[in-house]
């Protein structure tokens, strides 16, 4: 029996795409894995397939039925995306000569790679091949003759296509920011995030990060709005940022923002209530010079053991880590994970014990498309009412968790109104214990232009460069 080969850049990216199309898989999930297969130099190329075809897919999409006899939505799931990686290399990667972009498309079905049902009466894969290949090839041929919707006649068309969003999403943004905001937010989404990383602060000042990283070669900026936030600009050709490393975390800007709104005090008990992966809680603990005790918590055992690495690699000590489900009465009598000592507070329950609670909730992840293009495909419009009942459910659940005079930060990464200025409004209608601060008051003066008339903080990924993240800042009266 032979050894068996490596995939290639290509056909790894054709089975990550069938899972993530055919099968609802998280692409940086299936990407991580399947990387580890491959041969460094093949890594970026796979990187960029996968992604730059979840960012473009409906424009892609759009491409291929202007010159298929067969269009998309009749296609197999198979051939559609060895088109679609064609398509990606003919249209957007200036580096990959035309031949091998159809070559290799057509090279996945003719082998009778995972997700092509091969032909009858014919070599595997040979109709659809030829298929293939010809579509390919007049895509390339007649690029120039492509026509997108006219941006006076179909707007809405136009920017879903053109910027490759759900129409849904676009019909939402045009009806509430004006078609020409809802274009500019739209192209937002499409470019690429640029690499922040938050200071550990327990380790390291942002000055002395700083230092390291530039005598280390990476092109550092600090960050606008984020006291602890540094944007890299360039690394140096043989490095990137260890992911691994103690001396900071990778978060974007308006992430770090959250922890700052909670403000957490040295020797307070703070109860982060959807934690994983441990960003915004280890930034509190951070906040609090390791001073008191955060309970981190979230549903599920697998993820509270990315809290439990977090916590570890960025010396956290005051974390404790629980599983469970922040929208039902909360379990402190013990953990159920294994290795993990029970939280004493045993008796408590119903007692308002914490001084601070943060819910960043379950949402849309409508904010963080740049970041994460697969939501474009799993998320549907009905979504956002049933996570909209989910987060008044548990904002409503937590709130008799915080003690007197404590606050509750509540937080999303989307910008639908049901999810954020409509959720804080029906919890305050139904609990007037409870008032809004106004976020620029907590907040460093340069978060300014980041807070809205209501008080609420609000970044928007086409004026502030960052991602879409909403909060609001509620106090218990005494």
């Amino acid at each position: 029996m032979g050894r068996q080969l490596k995939k290639n850049a290509r056909q790894a990216a054709f089975d990550i795409l069938g899972r993530v199309f055919g099968g609802g898989a998280y692409a940086d999930i299936i990407l991580q894995k399947e990387l580890n297969g491959l041969t460094v130099k093949d890594r970026p190329l796979a990187t960029e397939i996968v992604y730059g075809i979840l960012r473009w897919q409906i424009r892609i999409d759009f491409i291929i039925d202007a010159f298929s006899s067969i269009k998309t939505r009749k296609l197999e799931h198979g051939v559609l995306n060895s088109m679609r990686i064609g398509v990606y290399q003919l249209l957007f990667l200036s580096g990959v000569p035309s031949s091998a972009a159809v070559n290799e498309s057509v090279n996945l079905i003719k082998s009778g790679s995972k997700g092509v049902t091969p032909s009858k009466g014919a070599a595997p894969g040979a109709k659809k091949a030829g298929f293939v290949n010809a579509v390919l090839r007049r895509i390339d041929r007649e690029r120039e003759a492509i026509v997108f919707p006219d941006t006076k006649t179909d707007p809405q068309r136009h920017i879903s296509v053109v910027y490759s969003h759900p129409e849904w999403m676009i019909r939402r943004w045009t009806a509430r920011y004006g078609i020409d905001a809802a274009a500019r937010l739209c192209n937002a989404n499409q470019t690429r995030p640029g690499k922040t990383v938050r200071a550990n602060t327990v380790i390291i000042s942002r000055d002395n990060l700083i230092k390291a990283l530039e005598e280390a070669g990476f092109k550092v900026l600090k960050t606008v709005f984020s006291p602890d936030g540094i944007e890299v600009t360039e690394a140096p050709a043989s490095k990137t940022l260890d992911p691994v490393d103690p001396r900071f975390y990778i978060q974007d800007e308006a992430s770090q923002l959250i922890a700052r709104l909670v403000c957490p005090e040295p020797g307070e008990t703070v109860l982060d209530a959807c934690a994983a992966p441990g960003g915004k809680t280890t930034h509190m603990a951070a906040l609090m010079g390791n001073s008191g005790m955060i309970l981190a918590m979230d549903k599920y055992p697998g993820r509270v053991k990315s809290i439990i690495e977090a916590a570890g690699r960025l010396q956290a000590h005051i974390i404790r880590p629980l599983a469970a489900d922040a929208g039902r009465p909360l379990p402190f009598s013990s953990s159920p994970l294994a290795g993990v000592e029970p939280l004493q507070v045993e008796g408590r329950v119903g007692v308002r014990l914490f001084d601070a609670i943060l819910l960043d909730a379950p949402c849309s992840g409508l904010g963080v498309l740049g970041r994460s293009p697969d939501i474009k495909i799993k998320r549907k419009e009905a979504d956002i009412a049933a996570l909209s009942k989910t987060q008044q459910a548990v904002i409503a659940n937590l709130s008799s968790y915080v003690r007197k005079g404590g606050r509750m930060v509540y937080s999303v990464c989307t910008l639908e109104p049901e999810e954020t200025d409509e959720v804080i409004s029906a919890f305050l209608k139904t609990h007037p214990d409870f008032s809004l601060e106004n976020a620029s008051i907590i907040l460093p003066p340069s978060c300014a232009p980041l807070v809205d008339k209501d008080g609420f903080l609000r970044t928007m990924p086409h004026l502030h460069n960052m991602d879409g993240f909403f909060a609001a800042r509620l106090k218990r009266g005494g």
